[in-house]
């Protein structure tokens, strides 16, 4: 009898351990994130670490106009890590979305990783390099670093003498690969990407006079909102904006 009894006072005491370890668990909560390519990087280390809090993060990158199209088309997202302000407004304005708020700011750069193009000392010199005969770019109606790159080769005069070179990648995530892969000899990223592990085998060249791209985020509506807004406090800890800030954003 008393081994019984001690036999269900072990089985009680676990089922006590898995129900409060899924009530911490549910309590922290699971997070779907839909994100702009440029901060692929970025957010799959916060993500490490906020999971590391008992949390669970699911992510999707992609471009801001592609990922805004399928959050208008119901997509299941808590969410939206935008690389503008222009498209978390714009859900925020449908009531789709609760105000958005800035997280990061962006900077969008010239990357190579050809010998002949390393050793050129400015971007306007890699642009007009015979060496240069594919040039990447993200696609400026989706992705706003492809926006920002465009607006900068026009506002430099520069359009014209790359225009027929131009390789247009559907987000800036595959304007890196095009560099990386050699599809391009030179190609418009984020500064991010210059700073990963794989854009350090290149060189990047600042553009001056090119605007900081202000990135926003929103909490979706439809999401699971508390969980959502968990992370997103997260976000402001000092632990976050260093690992932010470690990838070139501001």
């Amino acid at each position: 009898m008393l081994k019984k009894k001690f036999t269900i006072c072990v089985l009680l005491l676990m089922v006590f351990a898995v129900v409060a370890q899924a009530g911490a668990t549910s309590k922290v909560g699971k997070v779907s994130i839909a994100c702009a390519a440029n901060f692929t990087n970025t957010l799959k280390k916060l993500a490490a670490e906020y999971e590391k809090t008992g949390a669970k993060v699911t992510c999707v990158f992609g471009s801001t106009g592609m990922l805004y199209g399928q959050i208008i088309n119901g997509a299941p997202f808590d969410i939206f890590f935008a690389a503008d302000e222009k498209r978390p407004a714009m859900l925020f304005d449908k009531n789709i979305a609760l105000q958005p708020k800035v997280y990061a700011q962006g900077k969008a750069v010239l990357w190579s990783m050809k010998p002949e193009l390393m050793s050129l000392p400015t971007w306007t010199y890699v642009l007009v390099s015979p060496h240069l005969v594919h040039l990447g770019i993200s696609n400026p109606k989706t992705a706003p670093y492809g926006a920002t790159a465009d607006a900068s080769l026009r506002g430099a005069q520069l359009y014209s003498e790359v225009e027929s070179k131009i390789a247009v990648g559907k987000s800036v995530g595959t304007a890196f690969q095009y560099g990386y892969t050699g599809v391009a000899d030179a190609t418009f990223i984020a500064l991010s990407q210059a700073l990963s592990e794989k854009g350090l085998q290149g060189k990047y060249w600042d553009i001056p006079n090119s605007n900081k791209i202000n990135q926003a985020a929103c909490i979706l509506r439809s999401g699971d909102v508390e969980s959502a807004k968990r992370f997103m406090k997260w976000i402001e800890s000092k632990e976050a904006r260093y690992i932010i800030s470690r990838y070139g954003y501001e």
